[in-house]
């Protein structure tokens, strides 16, 4: 009994110094926790700050006013337009606005949206020493995806028994390419406001421009999918929602360097889905024209739309 007792009290002397010296680690386990929590609530803080709360309505309202630019072509577009696109006459008004609209798509994807994600690029490189062949090819490689990405989602919805339903389901592409395309955008100004009032200002403002021409073709283009002028204006004012998610995004994010990161794939992966729309929904339409004379009005709507989007980057630089 008393080797049985001497071991007893050996082992709990043993797990008392055991315990003893694992307190410095707990207490410094416990000091850690506390920090974490602390940094937690003090990025909270930071985010609910008077700051934070300046650049949280001026990126809202920016946003909104992109969003709001969809409804900008019922301005535009005659009130007779919709329920006469089925004529022979509103068909030939369609297929100039469609002609119109591809030029847009083309000029936003090759002039804004690509260039804005080269841009993007270039900055966060470190050494001034620009884009690295393996960085180009990723973003071509975000362009392949965002094109294939919407063959795969036209595949997916369209019944080859249905085939009427092609123009539909382009418009609902369109909106899904729209919404992302406004998500990226709400980045941008948020981001914008994040580094200065002025600087989200001027971005908000070149953002518009670059709009205005590109939502006149989404209009068209949900015209040709067979929604009324009201339902399509609708229809766009739900993309907007986009936007006030990427200026949620960028903001709750605290840095503009992180929203940069984010639009720098998007940008090309948007430019991919707007390509579809254009070379695969749009263009067929216009190349089965046989009349010499509407053709070489379609093609100068097209060159038009192209150099309408040329003057506003040049207006917005």
């Amino acid at each position: 009994m008393t080797g049985q007792s001497l071991l007893l009290t050996t082992l709990a002397l043993g797990l008392v110094g055991v315990a003893q010296g694992a307190q410095p680690a707990l207490r410094g386990r416990a000091a850690a926790a506390c920090r974490l929590d602390d940094k937690e609530s003090e990025s909270w803080g930071a985010l609910l700050s008077a700051e934070r709360l300046d650049a949280w309505i001026c990126s809202l309202v920016g946003s909104l006013m992109v969003g709001l630019s969809g409804v900008l072509p019922l301005l535009v577009i005659p009130l007779e337009t919709g329920a006469a696109l089925r004529s022979e006459a509103g068909s030939h008004r369609l297929k100039q606005l469609l002609s119109f609209a591809l030029g847009g798509l083309l000029g936003n994807v090759f002039l804004h949206l690509l260039p804005e994600a080269w841009a993007y690029t270039c900055s966060a490189t470190t050494g001034g020493g620009g884009q690295s062949l393996q960085q180009q090819q990723l973003l071509g490689l975000w362009v392949i995806a965002g094109f294939l990405t919407f063959l795969a989602l036209e595949k997916m919805f369209l019944d080859s028994k249905e085939k009427d339903r092609s123009s539909q389901i382009s418009g609902y592409l369109n909106l899904l390419a729209n919404t992302i395309d406004n998500f990226t955008h709400g980045l941008a100004v948020a981001a914008s406001f994040l580094v200065s009032k002025k600087i989200g200002l001027l971005t908000t403002v070149a953002i518009l421009l670059h709009e205005i021409p590109h939502e006149v073709g989404d209009f068209a283009i949900l015209l040709r999918a067979g929604f009324d002028r009201w339902s399509a204006a609708k229809l766009q004012l739900w993309t907007a929602l986009g936007g006030i998610l990427g200026a949620c995004f960028a903001i709750c994010a605290q840095s503009p360097k992180g929203a940069g990161e984010t639009i720098a794939w998007i940008l090309p992966f948007t430019s991919g889905g707007f390509l579809y729309i254009a070379l695969v929904n749009v263009l067929p339409d216009l190349l089965k024209e046989e009349n010499p004379w509407n053709s070489l009005q379609q093609v100068l709507l097209l060159f038009t739309g192209i150099v309408v989007m040329v003057l506003f980057s040049l207006l917005a630089e």
